[in-house]
């Protein structure tokens, strides 16, 4: 894409159409609202709560993404020295200072209608992901920016990009395709070079009340434009209210404990779990140590879905690479289908966890998705996907970096993605069986991930 005109936070654009904003007010989120002129601020509590926002003009989304790439195209790195990039002061900013809201119209434009709208006549998820990735990036921006907005320059040259995505909770899976939706986010915690966005997304309903369709967090890193390996500094974060303080310490704990590597260990527990699964297997074989499935069972590898092509041009961010956004959509599409598959019939989707940016992916990379179902309890399922690449100008090296043994294909994987589905036709879906040791750390993962999911958002 290339950079288009400035963008104006409060430019003439088309009203929220048929949006009921009358809702009770609960929560951490902040909104914004243009009161003669002067912004002001008042606190919105609980992600989870529905926010009562005002009536100003929305601005669409297409805005906001614009407004991303010409703030980048200003950027003027040579502009900064060494020194600057070390000890330039940065003050810290609140919470309220980053909040932004956008809408989707699809209530008045029929191109953005065609372009959400999936196979089942609702909205597509995998393109509601790329809105939340641009949202991520814009609001990562806003927050870094010399004036608090992106019309101004950057407080230090930096370039933007998605580290993993913590966690999308959807509360509704199901968004209709002719109503407008409602994308708002902010910083909700920020340590020396990262930051975590918080976004959620909004409809009306039949009956005209505002829904909450989910909740995302995204881990968002600063790097030096000139060199992608360097840390660039970010601005802090303090708190205005106790409510603040919490949200902040919240995430900060959260992201603390993710990056513990104890954390990822087999419990005791988990080791006899495994280990009583296997002889109840073996157990069921009366001639010799053969693990034995029935009906109702299914080896994990047997549950293997792929897709690959090619990267091209137009999938790419504005830092050349292809955007995280269209990642997220190809791998959510296939687990998707695969778990569509599994369970034989129609599935929705609950959560999103742990999702990680290991390794850019360039344009001409062969791009391979290879999804899998990890974990079953019920009607739930764990679906895994990891993307890698191969590169046929490139094979000794890639073959170095990946040591593959005689016979294999050089790759490098680059993302991971994990995705908690359920079955909506079918209560009891096949359980699924790790055969080897390796699938069976990623089924006590998937184990893990499906038990969060159903004890955070579910029961």
């Amino acid at each position: 894409m290339l950079a288009r005109s400035f963008y104006k936070r409060f430019s003439q654009t088309r009203f929220l159409s048929g949006l009921k904003l009358s809702s009770v007010s609960t929560g951490t989120f902040l909104q914004r609202e243009d009161v003669n002129n002067k912004l002001t601020t008042r606190s919105v509590h609980a992600f989870s709560g529905i926010p009562k926002f005002s009536s100003e003009p929305e601005v669409p989304i297409h805005k906001m993404v614009s407004s991303i790439y010409d703030h980048v195209a200003k950027c003027r790195p040579e502009d900064f020295s060494e020194e600057d990039k070390k000890k330039k002061p940065l003050e810290p900013r609140t919470i309220s200072d980053s909040y932004r809201k956008f809408v989707i119209p699809l209530s008045t434009d029929i191109e953005k209608q065609k372009e959400y709208l999936s196979a089942m006549g609702n909205v597509r998820i995998g393109k509601i992901l790329e809105d939340l990735d641009h949202m991520a990036v814009h609001v990562a921006y806003i927050h870094n920016s010399e004036n608090g907005s992106l019309d101004g320059p950057m407080t230090l040259p930096r370039t933007i990009v998605t580290a993993s995505v913590k966690r999308i909770d959807f509360h509704k899976e199901d968004i209709n395709s002719s109503r407008d939706i409602i994308i708002d986010g902010q910083v909700t915690y920020a340590g020396s070079s990262s930051m975590q966005i918080s976004i959620r997304l909004f409809q009306n309903d039949e009956s005209g009340n505002l829904i909450h369709l989910l909740k995302a967090d995204f881990i968002m890193v600063s790097r030096d434009p000139l060199d992608g390996t360097k840390k660039i500094r970010v601005h802090g974060l303090v708190a205005k209210t106790p409510d603040e303080a919490e949200t902040i310490n919240q995430a900060k704990e959260q992201i603390k404990t993710m990056s513990s590597k104890n954390n990822r260990e087999p419990t005791n527990e988990e080791f006899r779990l495994i280990h009583d699964m296997y002889s109840k297997l073996i157990g069921r074989n009366m001639v010799n140590d053969i693990p034995v499935l029935t009906n109702n069972e299914m080896w994990m590898h047997k549950s293997k879905l792929s897709v690959t092509e090619i990267c091209f041009p137009e999938y790419q961010n504005m830092y050349g690479k292809i955007f995280g956004g269209f990642l997220m959509r190809k791998a959510l599409e296939l687990a998707y289908t695969n778990a569509k598959m599994y369970c034989k019939g129609k599935v929705a989707i609950r959560s999103m966890d742990h999702i990680e940016f290991a390794k850019a992916v360039e344009i001409g990379h062969v791009l391979h998705f290879d999804s899998f179902v990890t974990y079953t309890d019920g009607k739930y399922i764990q679906m895994k996907v990891a993307a890698s690449i191969s590169d046929q100008n490139k094979l000794p090296e890639l073959a170095k970096m990946n040591n593959p043994t005689l016979g294999q294909e050089a790759r490098v994987n680059t993302n991971v993605f994990n995705f908690t589905m359920e079955s909506v036709e079918n209560p009891n879906v096949l359980t699924i069986v790790p055969k080897h040791y390796v699938h069976a750390t990623t089924y006590l993962e998937g184990r893990r991930l499906l038990n969060n999911t159903v004890q955070r958002i579910i029961s």
